[in-house]
């Protein structure tokens, strides 16, 4: 039998079911990315960290979505689906490094070609103290 198809708004419980995965999915996102950025600075911890809030985030969220009912089940039914996108984002980068990190441009010559200042306002007013002491020898030496 075909199975009817129409575009209608949707019921309130609809609304509420996709506001609940929205939020379950969201809370998920923040968390995960909090103790993943946490766990950097853990030391040896760090793997445990991650990869447990990595893998655990997504299994906690299929097994309430699969034994609660009603709006527990929507929002750990948002939990999984979160928590399985966190997963699937980090995984090539967690398993292969050395393909995903960021490396510097080959610089030619092997120097740096801008000339950088050290930090801060003092030592940038020092800098252009010290130049404008040298263009004023340099005046200065061809009047004398």
């Amino acid at each position: 039998m075909a199975q009817e198809f129409g575009i209608v708004a949707p019921r309130a419980e609809e609304m509420t079911k996709v506001v609940a995965g929205i939020a379950g999915a969201g809370i998920t996102g923040v968390v995960e990315g909090a103790t993943v950025t946490f766990a950097k600075g853990m030391g040896a911890l760090e793997p445990i960290f991650s990869w447990g809030v990595l893998l655990g985030a997504p299994a906690v969220g299929v097994v309430g979505a699969l034994f609660t009912r009603g709006m527990i089940g929507d929002v750990m039914q948002g939990v999984a689906a979160g928590g399985t996108a966190i997963l699937g984002y980090s995984l090539p980068a967690m398993l292969l490094p050395e393909i995903f990190t960021r490396k510097a441009p080959a610089q030619l010559g092997g120097g740096s070609p801008v000339k950088l200042l050290g930090a801060g306002p003092a030592a940038a007013a020092m800098a252009a103290a010290r130049a404008a002491a040298g263009i004023r020898a340099a005046v200065g030496a061809g009047y004398e």
